[in-house]
């Protein structure tokens, strides 16, 4: 954003940390045309590239930012995307759903290493092939969990956190005719 600083992709990675995993994204700040923000730093003087749209490069400023350099921008986009999606932090989203069903725990283990080739495009086998190898621990970790017995019948019942004593049929019955 705008009044972001230096160590701004650290600083939501903080918070990201906190959250259930998920699939974070980082982008710049693009001012789209017949916007309040395109006017105002058409105004300052302030678009590199005043038809971006026109000529699309990904992940490429369009405008200086005020508190930080073009390059620092990208720097802090290009650290975020690498933290939230590196092996270390997909092992860590994959551990963090341990109460979770197996299979949901692959999807997301799954989900994020497609994403990542959003930002980090993977391109030929080799691209492929050094991915999953970066990845082995956790790749090795679930497939020897998928061979546990009933690994794929989803997590155990949570328990209530308020005894719950057994009722008699009967009893249940009379109970709900009184009230």
């Amino acid at each position: 954003m705008d009044n972001d600083t230096v160590g701004a992709a650290e600083r939501t990675l903080q918070q990201v940390r906190t959250w259930p995993p998920g699939l974070p994204i980082f982008g710049l700040l693009t001012p789209l045309p017949a916007t309040p923000l395109y006017k105002r730093l058409e105004k300052a003087g302030r678009l590199t590239r005043p038809k971006h749209w026109q000529e699309f490069i990904p992940f490429a400023m369009a405008h200086t930012p005020l508190k930080m350099t073009i390059d620092e921008a990208h720097a802090e986009v290009n650290y975020g995307w690498a933290q939230a999606y590196s092996p270390k932090a997909l092992a860590h989203a994959v551990d963090s759903l341990s109460d979770q069903p197996l299979g949901y725990r692959i999807n997301i283990f799954i989900a994020r290493l497609c994403f990542r080739g959003i930002y980090f495009p993977m391109m030929g086998k080799m691209a492929w092939v050094k991915v999953i190898a970066q990845n082995r621990k956790t790749i090795f970790k679930l497939v020897r969990e998928g061979f546990k017995p009933g690994a794929w019948q989803g997590a155990s019942p949570r328990k209530s956190a308020v005894p719950v004593l057994p009722v008699e049929a009967g009893e249940q019955i009379a109970q709900g005719a009184e009230g």
